[in-house]
């Protein structure tokens, strides 16, 4: 679990930096699971990875050439308690390198 935290947080520095999104949904389900990772606050995040995978089909979700879309798939990275996999198979740091083009 220490592995999973101490990722999460990294994870969460990096949105920081690079801005949440302004919606609605960006905003509450990234505050939501900051409690989660930071306080331990019981939270569904089924619940909130549902929502975002649903916002992210609705909203051409496999173009990673938005950077919208990009920090929406950034906080569903965040809304999975076992994120080793997504640390192994370098994921979030696709998601950062996109990010990064993107702004060029």
């Amino acid at each position: 679990m220490i592995d999973n935290i101490s990722y999460a947080k990294y994870m969460i520095e990096w949105l920081d930096k690079s801005g949440v999104p302004d919606n609605q949904l960006a905003q509450n389900s990234f505050e939501l699971i900051k409690e989660y990772w930071f306080k331990n606050t019981d939270i569904n995040l089924e619940i909130i990875r549902n929502k975002l995978w649903d916002w992210v089909d609705s909203n051409d979700g496999y173009n990673l050439t938005t950077e919208l879309v990009i920090k929406m798939r950034i906080i569903l990275c965040l809304a999975f308690e076992d994120n080793q996999e997504l640390q192994n198979v370098g994921y979030f740091e696709d998601l950062l390198v996109n990010l990064d083009s993107n702004k060029a």
